[in-house]
């Protein structure tokens, strides 16, 4: 890959909430998590770890996910709340396949920011390798990652690790490479040129 196809697999990924039904095969999640682990960190403290959430996992987390945007959108017990609440679990078990990202939490605050960012560069490696494979990666920071279910669920401790986001992950339904397009010019975010 020259240095042109490299910028523009990077200008050309998008995130992505449209998935078809294909399955993620082993070998392209695992391409995916190898991409991942080579992303650049301080003194090399690999803060990320990875959970494939199972299909058991995935139909347990899928009732967090459900009441927590239900309680958030509606009264508890209303008939809103459990249209909301369904639509929500149907929507969650139609994700082909999820990960959850979490950080070591390092004691120290200057490496635990440097920690977070390497996570960071992790997940946009993942989403790079998805995205040369014809996949699409929705990375999410919404409630599920912060609810103690979450926790439970992978049998991660809470104290030692913070997750900080759930990659929603398929191959792609439709194009979504023309949404969200759009960046500032370099002359308005770059100085000193």
């Amino acid at each position: 890959m020259n240095a042109f196809e490299l910028l523009t697999l990077i200008k050309s990924r998008r995130t992505c909430y449209q998935f078809s039904d294909r399955p993620v095969e082993f070998a392209e999640l695992d391409n995916c998590l190898e991409a991942a682990i080579w992303a650049p960190n301080h003194k090399l403290t690999q803060p990320w770890r990875f959970w494939v959430v199972s299909e058991a996992q995935q139909k347990a987390l899928a009732e967090t996910y459900a009441k927590l945007r239900a309680e958030s959108r509606a009264e508890p017990n209303s008939e809103n709340y459990q249209m909301i609440y369904d639509a929500a679990v149907e929507k969650f078990l139609k994700i082909p396949k999820m990960v959850l990202v979490g950080q070591v939490l390092a004691d120290d605050e200057l490496v635990r920011k440097e920690d977070y960012a390497a996570c960071s560069c992790a997940i946009q490696n993942f989403q790079l390798m998805a995205w040369q494979m014809g996949m699409g990666v929705q990375w999410s920071t919404g409630p599920i990652i912060k609810d103690n279910h979450t926790y439970q669920q992978i049998n991660a401790d809470s104290q030692q690790i913070e997750l900080i986001g759930v990659l929603y992950m398929g191959h792609l339904k439709g194009d979504c490479s023309t949404q969200n397009g759009k960046r500032k010019p370099l002359s308005e975010v770059v100085f000193g040129l």
